[in-house]
């Protein structure tokens, strides 16, 4: 690999901003992967009463597109749904659903991400590193079978910090230096995914990898678990060659588009948050990444140089590294309760360098 396409890969699209009560920096890069499919969004303020804040970060596969159009929709779709001020939870899975729907649809949702001669759409496309495509013809549509995106979006507002995810892209929150899970990966072999996609006819099956064994004999053992040998995810948008089923609801399907949700309080112990694509989670753990910022905050203040770092950090990983630090200034848990949400926070799970951890809520159709 030559110096300039060295550079290239590292060059990362960062950016930096704050309100009352958070700073956030991002930053993503392609890294030593062949194409960038990452996608973010951050909106600071997303309503007019200035007391929500939102952000994701969308990991695509079998291209750009569908991470794209979620970046640009997610978050718009989530302030016009009917539930946005009252029931938020409902309205995030809710904007999971429409997503789906819209890449099942038509074209359109395509159509809409390359306009014609929207120049500020040009400009969007490619400060993100995202290449340029011929649009498909739109007759006998054909929706994405084998393109889709994670999900982990985080909204934060009054007293809470709300997750929504699907997929392994990751939030993980800082309390006191404690890492904790806000989000789960969603791999066919954690056991509640596991028994979904084999109710729905499909079967998870793992690689066999040869290693050196005593007396210099081959032996096997058991790799990546993936759906009929080739998926890696259980849950995502798009993807619709495992939704095929129309007898069954997306909850039921062998790979869903239904996320989980979780919730917890924002309290005088609570420091930031990092919310990440797999680029990161497969070469740092939630508690080395939580150890990584905090030594980092503690000689800079610089956010943007802290996220920038990290993605240093995980080259390795032969994938693209996006990443969104949220930083909670000082008394950020004495605003006023606005959050619309009716239910009981839910558990944080501490990390335990795991991937196999319990649902803690999984909404049913």
């Amino acid at each position: 690999m030559g110096a300039s396409a060295s550079t290239s890969l590292t060059s990362k699209l960062s950016n930096e901003g704050e309100n009352q009560r958070i700073k956030y920096a991002s930053s993503t890069m392609q890294g030593c992967c062949i194409k960038k499919e990452d996608a973010l969004a951050v909106e600071l303020d997303l309503d007019a009463l200035k007391n929500t804040s939102f952000f994701g970060v969308y990991d695509g596969h079998g291209g750009a597109e569908v991470a794209m159009y979620c970046a640009r929709r997610f978050h718009i779709m989530l302030r016009e749904d009917k539930d946005y001020f009252n029931k938020l939870p409902n309205a995030i899975i809710s904007v999971y659903s429409r997503l789906d729907d819209d890449l099942q649809r038509s074209n359109e949702w395509r159509e809409s991400l390359y306009p014609r001669g929207n120049g500020d759409c040009f400009q969007f496309l490619s400060a993100n590193l995202w290449p340029s495509a011929e649009l498909p013809e739109t007759t006998n549509y054909v929706a994405p079978l084998r393109k889709g995106s994670t999900a982990c979006v985080v909204i934060i507002r009054g007293n809470h910090i709300i997750v929504g995810n699907l997929g392994d892209s990751r939030c993980v929150l800082s309390e006191n230096g404690q890492a904790f899970n806000l989000s789960i990966d969603h791999k066919p072999n954690i056991q509640p995914e596991r028994l979904r996609i084999e109710r729905a006819g499909g079967r998870v099956l793992s690689e066999r990898v040869p290693f050196v064994g005593p007396g210099k004999k081959i032996r096997y053992r058991c790799g990546v678990a993936r759906i009929e040998g080739r998926f890696g995810l259980s849950r995502a948008i798009g993807d619709f060659q495992f939704k095929q089923n129309k007898d069954m609801p997306p909850s039921q399907q062998i790979v869903t588009c239904v996320p989980d949700v979780h919730l917890v309080n924002i309290t005088d112990k609570t420091e930031f948050l990092v919310i990440a694509s797999d680029g990161v989670w497969s070469q740092m753990s939630s508690k080395e990444v939580v150890d990584f910022v905090r030594k980092e905050l503690n000689s800079m203040t610089n956010l943007r140089a802290i996220c920038e770092k990290l993605l240093d950090r995980c080259l390795l990983s032969k994938d693209n590294v996006t990443a969104i630090l949220v930083q909670f200034k000082p008394r950020a848990a004495v605003a006023p309760n606005l959050s619309g949400i009716e239910e009981p926070g839910i558990k944080k799970e501490i990390d335990d360098d795991s991937e196999e951890l319990p649902l803690s809520h999984h909404p049913q159709e």
